[in-house]
């Protein structure tokens, strides 16, 4: 529960105004949010009741339902900052609207330190049909996942260094999880070919972000910069987009091979190939759409 008692220490959160759409309505009113416990996670719900997937720790329910009482108007700001992050930084709503509306709108999110960047926290969501929310919790749709500072809204850069570390991180614990859940020749194959491909495109993301950062001005935006250094971002971002592109078609076809094998390793690849999809996504959708109708003069 240290990311919920870290947010809740806060003395406030600057919330700008955000005109919701009824999707994004629906998503507010059912917005559940995941913490962890010491030995299970406590689900958290709209109307701020919890529940614990397992066993608990003396004085961690106790200090939850002190939160939840006391604090009723921050979590609830929280919720609607969140909301905004996902709207102007992600397109994580918008690529998985079919499955949330299906599910009632319901979306989980869960917060988690992000290591690489100390004060921001990756959330990582989920939908899950409200019928089967308690008994088959382990079933929930993992949709992909954002990163949320409460210090700052605005994110250098457009936030590529999230998305590179993030990367970086998830393609670490994809390899531990080759090392324990496969073995023999398919575990060969994945640290011999589906590892070192993965790693050399996400090297030359790095490279490429590394050089958007050190050549580009952290805020950008038609007001703040120049037309020319705007089409270069835009090409910068074009060409990341093309790298990520080519991790995403690695990790698909391995993808697909290990769910022809009902291998165990399958849904790790899974996860990893829909957070890179996700990043495809979101510059393609948010980046370059965005930059392309400043520098064109479209506005709506």
């Amino acid at each position: 529960m240290d990311s919920l008692t870290a947010i809740n220490e806060r003395a406030s959160i600057d919330l700008p105004d955000l005109g919701m759409d009824e999707f994004q309505i629906e998503v507010l009113k059912r917005l559940h949010l995941e913490f962890f416990f010491a030995h299970c996670r406590v689900l958290v719900t709209p109307h701020l009741a919890y529940t614990a997937t397992g066993p608990t720790e003396p004085g961690e329910e106790d200090a939850l339902k002190a939160i939840l009482r006391e604090r009723q108007e921050r979590i609830e700001q929280m919720k609607r900052y969140l909301l905004y992050n996902l709207s102007l930084y992600s397109g994580l709503l918008e690529a998985n609207s079919y499955s949330i509306a299906l599910n009632n709108h319901l979306l989980i999110s869960r917060f988690v330190h992000f290591k690489a960047h100390p004060g921001v926290y990756e959330v990582k969501l989920y939908t899950h049909s409200q019928e089967d929310l308690v008994a088959h919790y382990s079933d929930k749709i993992y949709l992909g996942r954002d990163f949320v500072s409460f210090d700052h809204l605005v994110r250098d850069h457009f936030g590529i260094a999230y998305i590179r570390d993030s990367l970086r991180q998830q393609v670490d614990k994809l390899k531990a999880r080759i090392a324990s859940r496969s073995s023999g020749d398919e575990r060969a194959a994945l640290e011999s070919e589906l590892i070192p491909e993965v790693e050399q495109s996400l090297g030359e993301l790095s490279e490429q972000a590394d050089a958007l950062v050190a050549r580009c001005p952290p805020r950008i935006s038609a007001e703040g910069i120049s037309r020319e250094q705007l089409l270069d971002v835009n090409s910068r971002f074009r060409e990341l987009k093309h790298t990520l592109s080519e991790a995403e078609s690695t990790l698909r076809e391995a993808e697909e091979s290990l769910i022809r094998d009902s291998s165990d390793v399958a849904r790790y690849v899974t996860k990893l190939r829909q957070d890179v999809t996700n990043d495809v996504d979101y510059i393609m959708v948010k980046v370059n759409g965005r930059i392309s109708d400043a520098v064109n003069g479209i506005r709506i």
